[in-house]
C-alpha cells in the first residue's frame, strides 16, 4: 500500500504489491501552483526521484527546487535552467524534430519498479490534453500499472483490477466533485462514501455517466470521512476536483 499526501487530500492506494517508491515528474502543461508541488514533493514518502520534461523544469524552480533528470529538447524550458541542466549532466537532450513526445520519452526513462506521479498534465490545448491522457492511459493499460496525476485543482488515478483506491479530505472539507470513467471497454466497480454508491456495478466507454458524484452527508459526520473505490475488473480512471 502507498499513501501519498497531497495538500488537498490522502491518497492511499492498496494493491498486492509492497510499498513503492516514487517517481515523481512535471510535465510542460498547466503549471502546478508552486506551494502545493513544495508541499507535496516534501511530503513524498521514501527517496522519491524527481523529473521533468522540458517545461517542467521552469516549474520546479519555481518551487525554489530542481528535478534530478530532465528530458526534452529544450524549446519551452527557461535557456539559463536548460543550459545548467545540460552541463550538470542532468538533460537528457533530444532533437526539435522528433517522432515522439516530451511525455512519451519521459515515460520510457521513468524507473518501472517504481510509482509514477505525474504533474503538470492538466489544461493547455485539447490535442495536448489527451495526447497525454491516450499516452498515459497506454501505458497504464500494457504495464498494468496504477498511475496518479495530480495538481492542486484535480487528482487522477489510472486503476487496474483489484486496486483500492480512498481518497480523505482535509478536515471540514469535501472534493467538489468524484468521477470514475471506463478507461477499458467495460470495467467493474465499487464506490462507497459517496451519495450515488456502486456495488460491483459495470461502466463502460460507451456510456459516461458516473461523474460529478460527491460525498455524502452520512460519510461527512464520520471521524475520518472518505471515499473509497474498487476496480474489480478492467482498468479505471478514478477522478477528484477540488
Amino acid at each position: 500500500m502507498n499513501k501519498i499526501f497531497f495538500p488537498q487530500g490522502t491518497l492511499r492506494i492498496e494493491d498486492s504489491k509492497p510499498v513503492q517508491e516514487i517517481a515523481f515528474s512535471v510535465c510542460g502543461g498547466r503549471k502546478p501552483a508552486g506551494g502545493w508541488l513544495k508541499m507535496t514533493a516534501e511530503k513524498l514518502p521514501g527517496m522519491p526521484e524527481f523529473f521533468a520534461a522540458d517545461k517542467g523544469l521552469n516549474y520546479y524552480n519555481a518551487a525554489a527546487f530542481l528535478p534530478d533528470k530532465v528530458i526534452g529538447d529544450g524549446d519551452s524550458a527557461d535557456p539559463v535552467l536548460w543550459q545548467q541542466a545540460v552541463k550538470s549532466g542532468k538533460a537528457c537532450v533530444y532533437p526539435k524534430n522528433k517522432d515522439k513526445t516530451d511525455l512519451q520519452l519521459l515515460l520510457e526513462i521513468l524507473p518501472s519498479e517504481k510509482m509514477w506521479i505525474i504533474s503538470g498534465i492538466y489544461g493547455g490545448r485539447l490535442d495536448h490534453l489527451l495526447s497525454a491522457i491516450e499516452t498515459l492511459g497506454t501505458a497504464a493499460l500494457q504495464q498494468n500499472r496504477t498511475i496518479v496525476l495530480a495538481d492542486e485543482r484535480e487528482i487522477t488515478v489510472f486503476v487496474p483490477a483489484g486496486v483500492n483506491i480512498e481518497f480523505y479530505p482535509p478536515v471540514e472539507e469535501t472534493p467538489v466533485a468524484v468521477s470514475l470513467l471506463a478507461l477499458t471497454e467495460k470495467c467493474k466497480v465499487s464506490l462507497t462514501g459517496t451519495k450515488w454508491q456502486l456495488e460491483e456495478k459495470e461502466l463502460s466507454r460507451a456510456n459516461p455517466y458516473a461523474i460529478s458524484n460527491e460525498m455524502s452527508e452520512a460519510e461527512q459526520r464520520k471521524e475520518f470521512p472518505h471515499v473509497s473505490f474498487t476496480c474489480h475488473t478492467g482498468m479505471t480512471v478514478f477522478y477528484v476536483a477540488g
